[in-house]
């Protein structure tokens, strides 16, 4: 019984191991071959071997600010030169695939490698903001945020990853970010239909 007891155990210790290697399998790397090219299925190699592997022993503020920078190497490129539409939510494996995207898809992989690498995902939220540029212009954006502990009370405990700069920042340190319009994740909060859709799509690894 005692064995039994310690296998048990032993099991629950490797369970988020586990879980990071499902993120990206051999699979999926040569369908993203076939459809993408080898440039594809190389960037989701990186992935696996740089960032989930080398990365599930690290430090939180070490595997935040890896995965942000990485993902920030990806194109920039609207949805609508993208998908055709105005708005669009991609999957980690389509952003990653097409090597292009918005600041939803930045956020959304982001998102799932973190929470991957044993990020708890009670401690991100999709944040949509105002964005104020070099010219001043005031844009809708989305970035991932961070909070350093549960119930976040000034701007110091919430750290931003954000796709328009290359530093995991407090907010309290990111003044171009002007306005949050509000916070959402639907792992662990009320499901819209976006939300609902792109769970849909990364279970059955959509590329």
């Amino acid at each position: 019984m005692n064995m039994l007891r310690g296998l048990f155990f032993l099991a629950l210790l490797f369970l988020p191991l586990l879980h990071a290697e499902q993120l990206i399998t051999k699979k999926l790397e040569e369908r993203a071959l076939e459809k993408y090219g080898a440039f594809a299925k190389n960037r989701f190699v990186a992935i696996d071997k740089d960032l989930l592997h080398k990365l599930k022993s690290a430090s939180t503020i070490k595997k935040l600010n890896t995965v942000n920078t990485w993902i920030n190497f990806i194109h920039y490129k609207s949805d609508m030169k993208t998908y055709g539409v105005s708005d669009y939510w991609a999957t980690l494996y389509e952003f990653v695939g097409k090597n292009a995207g918005d600041c939803e898809d930045y956020t959304i992989a982001k998102y799932y490698i973190l929470k991957a690498l044993g990020i708890d995902p009670h401690r991100m939220k999709f944040a949509y903001v105002i964005y104020q540029d070099r010219q001043g212009r005031q844009i809708s954006h989305m970035v991932l945020a961070y909070f350093k502990v549960p119930k976040p009370k000034n701007k110091d405990e919430i750290l931003i990853l954000g796709n328009n700069n290359r530093f995991v920042l407090p907010a309290s340190k990111r003044p171009d970010l002007i306005k949050v319009i509000k916070m959402i994740n639907g792992d662990t909060g009320p499901k819209s239909k976006k939300w609902k859709r792109l769970e849909a799509n990364m279970k059955r690894k959509k590329l």
